[in-house]
């Protein structure tokens, strides 16, 4: 007869002292006794000098990280893996990879050939105003171009797509075709379809591609994070995730391919389950977690469909509200009153100022005062909307890095004056308003050293200064994606500090961040990334 069995042996937790040539913990501890710590399994056991920690931990492996200065890891508050993980399966049709008319006809031309019989020619990250002139394409040029294929080809922004007729027919969009509410098809002068689907009316398209494998995106998000990884991420918000994104999520942290820390907000359309399941966001792990609902107000900043309370530069055209004020109302009871967060996307004056009544509204008949719902990009603002985000206690998660990269048109759609009170870090800061760091990646880069290089300098890619006014120093840019994007997901007391208790994550870098010519914070190169004291890369 078998005795009971035996209880199980009890999990060992490797411990590691880490040394470099100097580290900001962005914790108050910096200096030249700080410049080592140890960890225990994946978390930060202690801080000090390598040999006093050497004593506390004599049996610790050692690892050098030499000439290295190390940071908390970088943490990207709003951006879209899932996203990216379909779209580099497909072209790349971004000004990096096609600067001319003539090279993006090419780049479709070759893909066209490719594409077995009853597939889509899918392309994303195309910026008309730098590789068109401004001038986009429509059905009519793609429908040449590809063959008659379907083709879907998506502006920078992500919220308006150029269509094939091809694709127009599959989706069952016609010259008579009525828009969707909160969406818009583009007409020529005669009134016809010219391909140009707005906000809600891509939703008609997408649905009626075919759907990729799950294999196959998950081999894009190893890409994907391979690229994050790179540029010194370690967590990462996903600000778009649907049941297919759901799905990736949870098969890759099942198969052990999921080396990103991810925060979720979760489609508003999804959020019915969630509350009958008598859930609520913020379950989930320090590795897969479930932070947020999202929902939208207007369109996009670079892609010139936000809701503004002055009409862009030139023109009569005040953007699109892609939410009605009632369904916004609803929505934003509806998650409130559950004990849940929101994210909700508002870029423009109007859609803010239409954001805080729904959120005023919500707080008054349910107080709650620990909500600290976000507004996602937050990028026009007036005195009077600092105020009423400061008394509701919100989170502001503006780009980082869309001076630098978007500036041009910025500045031609914007003007000079509205440009001082978009993306207007140094003001949301100034009010105590928690402020996380974003790139909304794949719609401005993912890059968190450019980022910072653009929040400090306010330089375009020609060198002309955009919202100067709006400048912060380098010790707040590193903030933004260390410690605000940390307390942005009520992460603070484990992330964005290197600090006993906290998430071993972190960044080695080849120079420092705080001390480095701010306009060549980009240049900083990532030597490694770890996160949970594992390297992630490079890969060994």
């Amino acid at each position: 007869m078998s005795g009971p069995t035996p209880p199980p042996e009890p999990a060992v937790h490797p411990v590691r002292i880490f040394r470099a040539r100097r580290m900001h913990s962005m914790a108050g501890d910096t200096g030249p006794d700080r410049h080592a710590f140890a960890t225990v399994g994946d978390r930060i056991a202690a801080t000090g000098t390598a040999d006093a920690l050497a004593d506390r931990f004599p049996e610790a492996e050692r690892v050098d990280l030499g000439d290295g200065v190390v940071v908390p890891g970088f943490h990207d508050a709003h951006m879209h893996p899932s996203m990216t993980a379909e779209d580099l399966l497909h072209l790349d049709l971004s000004a990096e990879r096609v600067r001319s008319p003539e090279q993006l006809r090419a780049a479709l031309a070759e893909q066209a050939t490719r594409v077995p019989p009853g597939g889509w020619v899918r392309g994303s990250r195309y910026d008309h105003v730098k590789t068109s002139g401004g001038t986009p394409l429509d059905r009519h040029e793609l429908d040449r171009v590809t063959g008659g294929r379907p083709t879907l080809v998506v502006q920078v922004a992500g919220h308006w797509a150029v269509a094939s007729s091809a694709a127009l027919a599959a989706a069952g969009i016609d010259d008579h075709s009525e828009p969707p509410s909160g969406g818009a098809y583009g007409r020529d002068g005669a009134g016809h379809l010219n391909g140009v689907v707005y906000e809600r009316a891509m939703d008609r398209v997408f649905a009626a591609m075919p759907a990729t494998s799950l294999a196959d995106r998950l081999r894009g998000l190893a890409t994907a994070l391979e690229l994050f990884h790179a540029a010194g991420l370690t967590s990462v918000g996903d600000a778009l995730v649907d049941g297919a994104g759901l799905e990736l999520f949870q098969e890759a942290e099942r198969r052990g391919q999921l080396s990103m820390r991810v925060n979720m907000l979760l489609l508003h359309d999804r959020f019915e389950h969630l509350r009958r399941l008598g859930l609520r966001t913020g379950i989930g792990s320090h590795r897969l977690r479930l932070a947020g609902v999202k929902a939208f107000v207007d369109g996009a900043i670079a892609g010139r469909t936000c809701l503004l309370e002055q009409p862009f530069e030139g023109s009569d055209d005040h953007g699109m509200q892609r939410t009605s004020t009632g369904e916004l109302h609803a929505l934003v009871a509806d998650v409130h009153r559950s004990g849940s967060r929101l994210g909700i996307h508002a870029n423009g004056d109007r859609a803010i100022a239409l954001l805080l009544d729904a959120y005023e509204a919500a707080e008054r008949r349910w107080p709650r005062g620990d909500a600290h719902h976000r507004i996602e990009h937050c990028t026009v603002i007036t005195p009077e909307i600092v105020a009423r985000m400061r008394r509701l206690g919100l989170v502001a998660v503006p780009f980082g890095g869309y001076v630098a990269y978007h500036g041009a048109k910025l500045l031609d759609w914007y003007g000079e004056a509205r440009l001082e009170r978009m993306f207007a870090h140094r003001t949301l800061l100034d009010a105590g308003i928690t402020v996380a760091g974003s790139s909304d990646y794949p719609c401005g880069p993912y890059q968190p050293l450019l980022a910072m290089r653009s929040c400090v300098t306010r330089q375009a890619e020609d060198g002309r200064v955009l919202g100067g006014s709006q400048r912060i120093t380098p010790r707040e840019a590193l903030e933004l994606y260390t410690t605000g994007s940390a307390a942005a997901f009520g992460e603070s007391r484990v992330k964005g500090r290197l600090a006993p208790g906290y998430l071993a994550d972190f960044v080695v870098l080849g120079g420092d961040p705080l001390e480095v010519d701010p306009s060549k914070l980009d240049a900083v190169p990532v030597l490694e990334t770890w996160v949970g004291a594992q390297r992630v890369w490079p890969r060994d």
